[in-house]
């Protein structure tokens, strides 16, 4: 039987003036015959100020809902009134769930070890407070794991002992986050400046942490410099198959599947991909999810540029091998495929940094967009990006939006250097 908990800490207080004034305690078991399923339980305590808590949940995973009080399900809603200070809540949960449908899984279950995210345990939710009671409400809680012998627990949260941690989040109802990978695994780290990077497999896994690692640790310094500081602790999960063969960002963590290369054959890193995910404190909307996935994978190309791991000729055969696989023809702001978000958008980005540069004459560049939209923080959309340009480069520029953005025509490539021939063996 595998049981986690989140039980209340005592005293302190939360960010931005917030007091931490009811606990949630998280239970999960999943049983070593059936660990493909979790009974999930939460256990609520002072909360005189919480009248009704939404929780967003699929019905084809979650089921099974009760609770103390008042309880009402819907479509993909549950609706809960606690009704008193002390109040729980039970549910039951399918682990295994694919990320899109007929392709791999994005939260699996075997029989020694389990890799998924927290928010595959724990629904999101909405609460509804009294007025007059804590107008300034929030419960604070950390994450207690009990294994069964041999297995250990892997978590993108701050430890707070051996199978402990403190759950952190930015939301009211503080729930865990990230990726967990829990059971029989093994795993590395190094420390790079005041951050922890771990990589970590379920033990079936053949897992070479020394390039993955280095990779984290060349590149964590130039990505602080352009994003801000990294977290504490970074959790990188690697799952087999039947896992989705790509990777998977989440809150202090990322899951790569196990067969992906450092580097793939057009030359960028899926792993800095991710990484760049991590680190990034904006959130797309709708309509700059071109600029969230353009960034990370320009930038996934041009740290290993900067670093010397890819050479000039590489890097202009990457260039121009988005331009062939690009998708072009279309509105930027209004498309999720695939080809445009990580051919299109990135070229189109370099050929923004190139003008940024021009007509600041060398002082300015698509770096300091992006430092200066970190700073902001807050949703990131595609007039705000427009807007951090125009701040950045003291110019218009509109008329390359208009152009390359809304009506997705590629970048010129004329003045990107011929590859030199490789030499003769």
């Amino acid at each position: 039987m595998l049981v986690l908990a989140a039980v209340a800490l005592a005293g302190g207080a939360a960010a931005g003036g917030a007091r931490e004034t009811f606990t949630v305690v998280y239970t999960v078991m999943i049983a070593a015959d059936d660990p493909g399923v979790a009974r999930v339980r939460w256990d609520l305590a002072g909360i005189d100020e919480v009248r009704r808590v939404r929780l967003r949940a699929d019905p084809r995973r979650f089921s099974e809902f009760a609770a103390s009080g008042r309880l009402e399900e819907r479509a993909d809603e549950v609706a809960w009134w606690p009704e008193g200070p002390y109040a729980h809540l039970t549910y039951r949960v399918a682990l295994r769930q694919r990320h899109v449908p007929g392709k791999g899984f994005d939260s699996w279950a075997a029989e020694n070890w389990v890799l998924t995210r927290a928010r595959d345990l724990f629904p999101a939710v909405s609460i509804l407070l009294a007025t007059g009671v804590e107008p300034h409400a929030e419960a604070r809680a950390r994450l207690v794991l009990d294994l069964p012998a041999g297995w250990r627990a892997l978590a993108a949260l701050p430890s707070d002992g051996a199978r402990s941690f403190v759950v952190e989040s930015r939301e009211r109802f503080d729930r865990p986050r990230g990726w967990l990978l829990l059971g029989r695994v093994r795993d590395a780290e190094i420390t790079v400046g005041a951050t922890r990077v771990r990589v970590a497999a379920p033990a079936e896994v053949a897992l070479d942490p020394a390039p993955i690692l280095a990779l984290a640790r060349d590149a964590l310094p130039a990505l602080e410099n352009l994003l801000g500081p990294a977290p504490p602790a970074i959790l990188i999960v690697l799952g087999p198959d039947p896992m989705w063969r790509g990777g998977i960002g989440g809150a202090r963590s990322f899951y790569m599947h196990a067969a992906r290369p450092l580097r793939t054959p057009d030359r960028t890193s899926p792993y800095l991909h991710e990484l760049f995910h991590v680190l990034d404190p904006s959130r797309p909307a709708d309509d700059a999810l071109w600029v969230h996935e353009g960034l990370a994978e320009y930038y996934s190309l041009e740290l290993q540029r900067r670093g010397g791991t890819l050479d000039e000729d590489a890097a202009a055969r990457a260039l121009r091998s988005f331009a062939r696989t690009g998708l072009w023809g279309r509105d930027f702001t209004r498309s999720a495929d695939f080809a445009l978000l990580t051919n299109s958008a990135p070229l189109v980005l370099w050929a923004l940094d190139r003008r940024i540069r021009a007509v600041t004459r060398e002082r300015q560049g698509l770096d300091d967009v992006v430092r200066a939209l970190a700073a902001e923080g807050g949703p990131m959309t595609t007039a705000r990006f427009l807007g951090a340009t125009r701040r950045v480069a003291g110019a218009s520029f509109d008329a390359f939006f208009r152009r390359h953005v809304y009506r997705g025509e590629p970048p010129d490539l004329s003045a990107l250097a011929r590859p030199r021939p490789a030499p003769s063996p």
